[in-house]
């Protein structure tokens, strides 16, 4: 018999993009095709800020890392800047965005061990890197913990891990999507057993998303009401 997840999961996928919009990733550019040092330099600080949008959408939906890296760099020279600088005033810059100060604790966490393990703020040389020597290089930096470091490889880097966050159980619950007293950890190798990564990051930005919904609870109780 067919497992029915899948399809469970592209129906709400569809519902919640009329909610929240639909989720798409922020684009990683290609290498210069050039010598051109000016485009060269165009294309890692674009990736440079795409990675940045990772860490600093990590407990939420990825979109809003990708408007806080948005924000950082129109205040900020580059993520060194943003490394030395201090955190008030990067809260600041973030204004009332959820989380800001632990966002930025986090992110200016990870810049200053980045640098002192590459002695550059090169972001964007985690791109030029295969997946899994991606994961073992984050993993070595011990910035992340187990729920971090698998939503920054689902969310920047395309690996088909879904992160086990108790947030994230129990609206996968309320939803029907998994069952009752199922720990975070099962949810967690079942999607990723059972789904494709492009579905994987799309659930999980929605997931938050009702996560952080004022109205989550009514919308769980008409869900439930509606599967009856």
């Amino acid at each position: 018999m067919p497992d029915a997840l899948p399809a469970k999961v592209a129906a709400l996928i569809q519902s919640m993009d009329h909610r929240y919009g639909k989720v798409e990733r922020p684009p990683v550019a290609p290498p210069a095709s050039s010598a051109d040092a000016a485009a060269i330099m165009a294309v890692s600080a674009k990736n440079a800020q795409v990675v940045a949008g990772v860490v600093l959408g990590l407990h939420g939906p990825p979109a809003e890392g990708v408007e806080a890296a948005r924000r950082l760099m129109l205040h900020f020279v580059d993520w060194n800047e943003v490394r030395v600088s201090r955190p008030a005033a990067l809260v600041t810059v973030l204004g009332r965005q959820p989380r800001a100060a632990a966002r930025i604790a986090l992110l200016q966490r990870f810049l200053e061990t980045y640098f002192l393990r590459q002695r550059s703020m090169n972001l964007d040389y985690l791109f030029t890197l295969k997946s899994q020597e991606v994961r073992r290089f984050l993993s070595d930096l011990e910035v992340f913990d187990r729920e971090q470091l698998a939503a920054v490889m689902l969310t920047g880097f395309k690996y088909p891990v879904f992160p086990p966050a108790d947030v994230l159980r129990d609206v996968a619950e309320g939803l029907g999507l998994i069952r009752a007293r199922t720990t975070t950890l099962q949810m967690a190798k079942r999607f990723e057993t059972t789904l494709e990564e492009e579905t994987m990051y799309p659930l999980y930005s929605h997931l938050y998303s009702l996560a952080q919904d004022p109205e989550r609870d009514a919308i769980l109780a008409k869900n439930r009401k509606g599967r009856k």
